[in-house]
């Protein structure tokens, strides 16, 4: 069964605009927007919205709103997307994502202990800062499966209650300790991989 458009727009060589279901089934479609070169608007009866590009996509926002802000002035928003009760998806699986702008803020506001942000990589992470990188956290781990490697000019300041220095690794201390008590080193030089 063919279904007919409630109402048909325009439909001429440069595409069609289209109120209601077309096609061989009825998808749900209340307005399709398409070219003929690829570009489709689709807007469904469910709420959904799905919007196809060929190529490049540019929108340019906030041409006209004063660069010179005041100290301490409420942020100037050009451009807001808002996901209230969902996730967000930025998908680049060809291609690389660039961030770039005069401040970068990111923050996990989740209830409790469910606030996290990770970060992983294939290859390398790089974190440069030109003044200072400060790190804290109520416990931090690092760990390597290969060496760690702290190179400065200046001085190394350590102040904690206590060092425990020790290698799991070392074979005097494997022929002297009992069997649980290095398992419990070797559970504490994994706990954080």
């Amino acid at each position: 069964m063919s279904y007919t458009p409630e109402h048909t727009v325009t439909n001429n060589p440069h595409g069609c605009i289209i109120f209601g279901p077309s096609g061989d089934q009825d998808d749900g479609s209340i307005l399709n927007v398409a070219t003929t070169n690829g570009h489709h608007d689709h807007y469904n009866k469910n709420g959904n919205k799905t919007i196809i590009t060929p190529k490049k996509s540019e929108e340019y926002c906030g041409r006209e709103l004063t660069e010179d802000r005041k100290e301490g002035e409420n942020e100037n928003v050009a451009k807001a997307i808002i996901c209230e009760n969902g996730d967000m998806i930025i998908n680049c699986k060809n291609g690389n994502l660039k961030i770039i702008a005069k401040n970068i803020y990111v923050e996990a506001l989740g209830a409790d202990s469910d606030g996290s942000i990770l970060v992983k990589a294939n290859d390398h992470i790089g974190v440069v800062a030109g003044e200072q990188m400060t790190l804290g956290g109520a416990k931090i781990c690092m760990t390597s499966s290969d060496s760690i490697i702290m190179n400065m000019k200046g001085l190394l300041h350590l102040g904690c209650a206590d060092i425990n220095k020790f290698s799991p690794l070392n074979p005097v201390i494997d022929a002297l300790l009992p069997g649980p008590i290095k398992e419990l080193i070797f559970g504490v030089s994994q706990s954080c991989k």
